[in-house]
């Protein structure tokens, strides 16, 4: 299962893991409202002079964009209505991580993405909340964990193909994530890819989870 239950609402969260405080720990990946974007929005202010409150400051502007086209959704069951009532209609929607355990920041990251006209999805920034810790330590395993996340969404929306642009500072994240060899400023993941990806990552997190744990997050 995806770490994520399907529900009457279409979807809970999708779960990720990251390392924090020497244990692993559960983030929850969701469909940002229209509120939560404008919180994102102010990133800008908060972390000035970062990619991440440049990206996060971008990724609101243009999701506001969108909605003044109708062109947004804000949960699963949005999105794939939008894409039943035109297959070829293109809709943005921004995604956000939170944990409860993390109180001293609403989102630790953002993933900013569009289904295009073709049904491939689109990841147009990921921006990871810099200096990120908890109990005085770094929390690792954010970014890895978003694309995880999004690899999830494509397998419910049925998408075989996800992209994106890399720059040349985020290149080597998404050779390291992806497994591939080179990235320069695209990057293309298949069906094949995007599956490995998953079984990768949950490979990982059983190594990791104590049995019940795991038992609890893949039920």
């Amino acid at each position: 299962h995806s770490g994520g239950h399907t529900g009457a609402a279409g979807m809970n969260p999708v779960v990720f893991h990251v390392e924090a405080a020497g244990e692993f720990r559960a983030v929850e990946l969701t469909f940002a409202t229209e509120a939560e974007v404008r919180r994102v929005g102010t990133w800008r202010k908060m972390i000035p002079a970062t990619d991440a409150g440049e990206f996060a400051a971008l990724a609101a502007k243009r999701w506001f964009y969108y909605t003044r086209e109708g062109a947004t959704a804000a949960s699963l069951e949005e999105l794939r209505r939008a894409i039943n009532q035109n297959a070829r209609r293109e809709v943005a929607f921004l995604m956000v991580a939170s944990a409860e355990w993390e109180k001293a920041h609403q989102f630790l990251a953002l993933a900013y993405c569009r289904s295009t006209w073709c049904h491939h999805l689109v990841l147009d920034f990921l921006a990871v909340r810099p200096g990120l810790s908890f109990e005085g330590q770094p929390i690792r395993g954010v970014g890895t964990g978003v694309i995880f996340g999004l690899a999830i969404l494509a397998d419910l929306l049925g998408v075989s193909v996800m992209w994106g642009e890399a720059t040349a500072s985020s290149a080597p994240f998404y050779e390291r994530v992806l497994g591939f060899q080179t990235v320069r400023d695209l990057f293309i993941i298949r069906r094949g890819p995007m599956e490995r990806l998953r079984q990768r990552y949950r490979a990982r997190l059983k190594e990791r989870l104590a049995p019940r744990e795991w038992r609890r997050y893949s039920s």
